[in-house]
């Protein structure tokens, strides 16, 4: 390997082009084509890539029973919280899920249970839950953590901080409920709006909170058909969130993106 022509790839650009995730420079690409070497480099690391894949692949994922009984409401809480985490970041899971509750929908008989939350009608503050499990250092302030799970109630959101492709910030999110007669019909097409927030004395008092909501918000999207929230670009800076739900209206504070 000590011996190998100045512009011959490296083990990570090769395993790059391997993962299908990299483009080796033109002069590099040029060398793998005339260098048998390193053809034989690269076909070592499709060989593992293609063994690893048959191995791992979906290794951490729900099973379809799990995922069955997650859509339709019969897991306990700490396992809807933890699946309506992992959808967010694993896109065969999501398809799964919307596949299952499309083949839900085709085999009711009855329609939907009506939104009945106890708290239908009022404005809740969603409270941030800190995982115990989580090791904590000095210092560590848990509001600046991510992902984030929030929850008001019989009302659960897991927030996540990503990027897009060209590289700006975006909140994904998950909303689910622990009501049973909650389906997730009835979160369909509920109005997210993102304010700006003005600064910790923001929301210390009913009559501020009101004149931040009756500006326009940054942001504004729906809760799709899984319960997915997308918001994009969301600038550096502390915001508030307003999950507007049938009769119901779930505020999240402290959302800082820095």
């Amino acid at each position: 390997m000590d011996s190998l022509h100045t512009l011959a790839p490296s083990d990570e650009e090769l395993l790059s082009v391997a993962y299908d995730e990299g483009i080796l420079p033109e002069e590099k690409r040029v060398h793998l084509e005339q260098c048998e070497l390193c053809q034989q480099r690269l076909a070592s690391y499709i060989r593992i890539n293609s063994r690893l894949l048959s191995k791992l692949y979906r290794s951490a994922c729900p099973g379809g029973v799990e995922l069955n009984y997650y859509c339709l409401g019969l897991v306990a809480e700490e396992e809807r919280v933890s699946i309506a985490s992992h959808l967010l970041d694993c896109p065969a899971c999501a398809d799964d899920v919307s596949e299952i509750r499309r083949q839900q929908t085709n085999f009711e008989t009855a329609p939907p249970a009506a939104f009945s939350l106890r708290t239908a009608g009022r404005r809740l503050f969603a409270t941030l839950v800190v995982k115990q499990a989580q090791p904590v250092i000095r210092d560590m302030d848990p509001s600046k953590e991510w992902p984030r799970q929030y929850r008001a109630e019989a009302i659960d959101l897991s927030l996540h901080l990503s990027r897009s492709v060209n590289g700006e910030p975006m909140l994904l999110g998950i909303i689910t409920s622990a009501d049973p007669t909650t389906t997730v019909e009835s979160l369909e097409g509920a109005v997210v709006d993102l304010y700006s927030a003005r600064g910790p004395l923001f929301a210390e008092s009913e009559d501020a909170l009101g004149s931040e909501e009756s500006a326009a918000p940054l942001l504004s999207t729906r809760v799709d058909d899984v319960g997915n929230i997308l918001l994009e670009p969301v600038p550096v800076g502390n915001y508030v969130m307003f999950v507007r739900l049938p009769d119901l209206e779930v505020v999240i504070e402290g959302l800082n993106i820095d």
